[in-house]
This record gives structure tokens, C-alpha cells and sequence, in this order.
């Protein structure tokens, strides 16, 4: 009874308090700030209170639902996948609610802020805990609006704007493919719900189940930012970075890891048998990890570091499903734990990087250079934060991404397994890189006007927590790994001597050489090959030219086609008026000129008529007059006599 209470109220209570901020903000400012902790941190403890009800559950999920319309009814659908999302969500609310106290302080529409902060951890939350499809997507779309809404925080700057908006339309296609998904789905089987779908999968055609399968991917593109919809998570660091902790590192672009899992439970053992649908989650996923790591090796922007990083690391989340033929699989288990593992040490990295720009007032790293020493407490949160990004143990994505490694080398694409050791020695380089830009060497000259300081303990408290949790959280694998019901096999010992950590280590020495000498030691050889015009540096530059095909030609298209269209309606519809005019007018003309003749020989006729009746009475004798009026005197009289006797009797 408890666990129903609160599965309902994990979701509700965010969303329902999020209308009451305003009312709290007319108290005070500081009445609003307590209401929005106490609200984030009573949805956590609602959120942890579900774990164990499925912790030691083997059987199906707990299901509550209550009627809702017509066939369809609203409900929660608890499982150890819906229980990992929610718990994480909420856990970030608190985190973000807390640093967002320090970091949004002194700004303008903090009530906005508020509101949409709490809608979206309703709406995440929801979104993850639906038992149907029709309530997921509704969650799904208003967690688009409040990325939407916080990412032009700030709308007042035309980049706000544009970045908001360039969002809001790239991830509409995947709403599409997802609305379409649903869509197939339920003409199919006549229900959005998660329990008969899974019961009753197999009576959905073949050919449908494909475009299911390949329309959720789609979806899951777009929300998770992976190849070719991953530009939009770079302009979204336009947002508050407080936003971007939350909702473009930790939550909300794990969207669709989410529907990708939740599809493999729903699909069951058919999903190995959708043709091409799983190496094409791979390869997705491993040319997005690439692709990722590459961009964040060149970008100066501290922002856009984390943010192709985060694309990179989604890029392995994806591979890792990729591999995996079943929910129970090794793959599976591996993206969902360096899920949670990317969620700290990359939460961790926008807390910082907060810190770093609320100091400098720049993204430019090469702006900064000697914060070591003016920010000491920062410094080792991201020493710590390297060594967890770049895989390096005893840290989380040790075990998280040496189980991804594992899966793809086990599923036997060697070409995939290259790809991916590429890209774990390139997170190194780029994670490097960025220690060295922004703590080491000497200060910019830009650093040395500024009274730096380190950040306030309001902002530094949070990151210390998933500093810590970026420590603890790789031991925690035998627990998670039963918690999730995975039948692989996982063993912590195992990771420190297999074959794959020798190789990630062999890869990693050349690296930092490398890195070292070009941006700590400034090696003129390095400097000259890093300043060089070459191909690559071009490519890297224009983000492999994907925003320039979207800017260059869909949207020269789409805006030739408005002109067209514009052109069409002038000349068109601008002429239709009068177009419609004249035939009325003609219209008119003809039934005036027709009514004319009908009415002259209507009234010719009438006086034809009359004139010869008047002839015929003329002719009649006078008399003959007389008696006709004395006849019907009479008999009008008679009529009267008639009607009295009747009355009478």
C-alpha cells in the first residue's frame, strides 16, 4: 500500500508543487527557495522508497493504474529499469535544487526558473514510470518543453533563443518517429499498455514490428543526441549550466537509453530477430562515441567539452545495447550502469565548470590556465573527474566502460571494438586537455585582471557528494547487476587483470605523452603540427559539417519552399477577392437580364388576362348581376340557420 502511495506521489508531488511556486515566491524569496529544497528532497526519499519493492522481486513489475478515459488507463509500472530512472532523477533534483541556490543567485525570473525545474523532475520521473505508451509520450513531450523553457532562460540573448529553438525542432523528429512508433503499435494490438504489449508482442506482423523497432530508434536519436541529431546538445549549453548539469548530462538526454531498454523488454526475444535493428543501435552508438570524442579533443568552449563528451559517452550507452539480444544480457546491464556512472562524473563536470565560469565570466579555456592554486577545491574535483571520465580505476566508468568493452568484444565486430578503444583514448586526450588548458601553466592574461576566488560552498557541497559517489559507485556493480536481473556474469577482480584493461592502458601512455608535451611543456614540434591548416582541423572545426548541411541546405530548402509557397499565395490568394468579386458581379448580370424578361412577360400575361375577364363581365347583362348577389345572399343566410340549429342541438 505504501509503495502504490508513493509511486504515484513521486511524480505528482514535483509536478503539483511546481504550480505553487509562484504563490511561494509572493512570500519571499527565501520562503520560495525552501519550498522548491523541501519539495526535491521529499520526491528523492518517494523515489528510494520504490527499490525495494523490486530489489528482490523475480517475478513481473508492480503495476498500479486507475481509470483514465475512455479504454485507456493512467498508471505506474514499476520495475528495476523504471526504479533506476526515477531514483537518479530525483536524486539530481536535490543535487541541482541545492547548487542552483549559489549558482542562480541574483538573477532575474528565478520564479520561471523554479517552475519549470520542478515540472521537469515531475515529468522525467513520469515519463520513466509510465505503464503505457500514451503517458510516456505525453511526459515525453513536456519534458521537451521544459528543456525548451531552460534553455532560453536567458531570452533576453538572441543565441537563448536560437538555441532553444534549434532544439525544440531537432528533437521533434524524433517525437515524430516516436508518436509513429506508438502509432503502429496500437493499430496492431489496440492498446498502449506496457503489460499486453509484452503478452502479446508476437501478434504484431513482421513488417510492422520493423518499423516499430526502427521508428523507436529514431526517437531515441534525437532525444539522446546521437548521430546525425547530435548538434542541438552543443547549442543547448546555452542554458544556465545548472540546466546542464541536470537535463543535457544526467537525466533528460538519457531519454532515449531509456526507450531503447524499454523496448528490448517490451520486444522480448523477437528483438534479436528485427533484421539490422540491433547492429544498427551499435553502430549508431559507436560512431557517435567517435564522433564525440573527436569534436571534444578540438573545442576551446569548457561547456562544449562536456557536452561532446556526454554525446561520446551516450555513443558507448547505445553500443552497449547494441550487443545485447535481451534485457538480461551483458550489454544491456553495461549501459545502464556507465548510465548512472556518466550521470556522476559528468555532473560532476558541469558543477565545476559552473564554478569555473561564475568566476572568469568566460567558456574560453584558453582564457583561463593557473586556477590551481586560486581554486584549489576545484582543481581536485576535476582531477578526480578526469581520472573517472578518462576510465581509469578505481573509479566508476572503470567498471561501467570496461564491461562495454567487453560486451562489443564479445559480439565479435572487431570493427566496432577498434572504433571504441579509439574513443576510450581519446576521452583520456580530451579529459587531459582540459586539466591542463584551464589549472595548468601559467594564468591568461585575462585571469590575471580578475580577483579569482573559489566557488561557494553552496555550489562546492554538491560536487563533493558526486565526487564521492564517482569513487564509490564502480563497487557497487554485484548489487546492481541482481538488482537489475542480468545473467552475465560480473566480477569485480575480474576488471583490474582482463585483457581489455591491458589494452586500454597500452593505448593510454602514448596519449598523455602526447598531450603532455603539446599543452604542458608546449613542445615546439607539437605546437606547430597543433596549429598547422590541415583536413582534419577543418572538418573538426566545422563539427564534420553537420550544422552547415542543416543551416545550408534543409534550411535553404525549407526556406525556398516558404517563398514559393509565399510567392503562390500573392499571387493567388492576394487576386481572390476580386476574382470572386467579378463573378459575382457576372452572376448578377445574367439573373437580372432573366428576371427582367420573365417579369415583363409574367406581367403582360397578367394584363391579358385581366383585359379579357373585364370584356366577359362587360358582356354580362345587369340583371343577371342582381340575381347572382341576391343567390349567394341567400345562401349565406341559409349557412348562418345551419350553424345555429348545430350549436343548438
Amino acid at each position: 500500500m505504501l509503495v502504490n502511495i508513493a509511486s504515484w506521489l513521486v511524480w505528482t508531488l514535483p509536478l503539483a508543487s511546481s504550480v505553487l511556486v509562484p504563490l511561494a515566491a509572493r512570500v519571499s524569496s527565501r520562503v520560495r527557495d525552501a519550498f522548491v529544497i523541501v519539495v526535491s528532497v521529499f520526491t528523492a526519499v518517494l523515489a528510494f522508497m520504490l527499490v525495494p519493492a523490486v530489489y528482490s522481486r523475480t517475478s513481473s513489475a508492480v503495476v498500479s493504474s486507475i481509470p483514465w478515459f475512455s479504454s485507456v488507463e493512467a498508471g505506474v509500472y514499476l520495475d528495476p529499469l523504471s526504479v533506476l530512472f526515477a531514483t537518479l532523477v530525483a536524486f539530481f533534483g536535490v543535487v541541482i535544487a541545492v547548487y542552483s541556490m549559489g549558482y542562480m543567485a541574483g538573477e532575474k525570473g528565478l520564479t520561471r526558473y523554479y517552475f519549470f525545474l520542478l515540472l521537469f523532475i515531475g515529468s522525467m520521473i513520469g515519463l520513466v514510470v509510465s505503464d503505457n505508451f500514451l503517458q510516456l509520450f505525453i511526459f515525453w513531450e513536456m519534458v521537451g518543453l521544459c528543456s525548451y523553457s531552460l534553455i532560453s532562460f536567458w531570452y533576453h540573448r538572441p543565441e537563448s533563443v536560437r538555441a532553444g529553438v534549434k532544439v525544440f525542432l531537432m528533437t521533434r523528429i524524433g517525437d515524430a518517429c516516436l508518436l509513429g512508433a506508438i502509432g503502429l503499435l496500437y493499430s496492431s494490438l489496440g492498446t498502449f499498455s506496457f503489460r499486453f504489449i509484452i503478452q502479446n508482442i508476437g501478434h504484431v506482423p513482421a513488417s510492422t514490428l520493423v518499423a516499430v523497432a526502427f521508428l523507436g530508434l529514431g526517437g531515441a536519436i534525437a532525444k539522446s543526441a546521437q548521430l546525425p541529431l547530435h548538434t542541438w546538445l552543443y547549442s543547448a549549453m546555452e542554458a544556465p549550466t545548472s540546466v546542464s548539469a541536470l537535463l543535457h548530462a544526467a537525466t533528460m538526454v538519457k531519454a532515449g537509453v531509456y526507450l531503447i531498454a524499454r523496448f528490448m523488454i517490451l520486444l522480448g526475444p523477437l528483438a534479436a530477430t528485427i533484421p539490422l535493428w540491433l547492429p544498427s543501435v551499435a553502430w549508431v552508438g559507436v560512431l557517435t562515441a567517435f564522433v564525440g570524442a573527436t569534436l571534444a579533443l578540438y573545442t576551446n568552449d569548457i561547456k562544449g567539452v562536456l557536452a561532446y563528451s556526454t554525446i561520446s559517452q551516450l555513443g558507448f550507452m547505445m553500443a552497449a545495447l547494441g550487443t545485447a539480444e535481451a534485457s538480461s544480457a551483458l550489454g544491456w546491464f553495461a549501459s545502464l550502469f556507465h548510465m548512472v556512472s556518466h550521470a556522476f562524473f559528468e555532473g560532476l563536470g558541469f558543477l565545476l565548470a559552473g564554478g569555473i565560469i561564475h568566476a572568469l565570466g568566460t567558456r574560453d579555456m584558453r582564457l583561463m590556465g593557473g586556477l590551481r592554486k586560486a581554486m584549489p577545491y576545484t582543481y581536485g574535483l576535476s582531477v578526480l573527474m578526469v581520472l573517472t571520465t578518462s576510465g581509469l580505476p578505481p573509479f566508476a566508468a572503470f567498471f561501467s566502460k570496461g564491461l562495454i568493452l567487453t560486451s562489443t568484444i564479445e559480439s565479435g565486430n572487431l570493427l566496432q571494438t577498434l572504433l571504441l578503444y579509439a574513443t576510450t583514448a581519446l576521452t583520456f586526450a580530451y579529459s587531459l586537455r582540459f586539466l591542463m588548458l584551464v589549472f595548468h601553466g601559467e594564468p591568461s592574461e585575462h585571469a590575471r585582471k580578475l580577483h579569482l576566488h573559489e566557488a561557494p560552498w553552496v555550489m562546492l557541497a554538491p560536487a563533493f557528494v558526486l565526487g564521492l559517489l564517482c569513487v564509490a559507485w564502480g563497487f557497487t556493480e554485484p548489487m546492481l547487476a541482481f538488482f537489475l536481473k542480468t545473467e552475465a556474469s560480473v566480477n569485480l577482480t575480474s576488471a583490474f587483470t582482463s585483457s581489455e584493461t591491458i589494452i586500454f592502458f597500452a593505448l593510454l601512455v602514448p596519449v598523455g605523452l602526447s598531450i603532455y608535451l603539446t599543452y604542458y611543456k608546449k613542445s615546439g614540434s607539437m605546437m606547430q603540427l597543433l596549429n598547422r591548416l590541415n583536413p582534419l582541423s577543418t572538418v573538426l572545426k566545422h563539427g564534420y559539417f553537420f550544422d552547415d548541411v542543416y543551416e545550408g541546405i534543409v534550411s535553404r530548402s525549407v526556406q525556398a519552399f516558404s517563398e514559393g509557397v509565399k510567392l503562390f499565395e500573392g499571387a493567388i490568394f492576394s487576386r481572390l477577392p476580386q476574382i470572386v468579386a467579378d463573378i459575382v458581379i457576372v452572376v448578377a448580370v445574367s439573373v437580372q437580364q432573366h428576371l427582367d424578361v420573365y417579369a415583363d412577360g409574367l406581367l403582360t400575361l397578367f394584363a391579358r388576362r385581366s383585359l379579357q375577364s373585364a370584356e366577359k363581365m362587360h358582356k354580362v347583362p345587369s340583371e343577371s348581376v342582381q340575381h347572382y348577389l341576391s343567390a349567394a345572399i341567400i345562401g349565406f343566410i341559409l349557412i348562418v340557420i345551419l350553424i345555429v340549429i348545430s350549436v343548438g342541438v
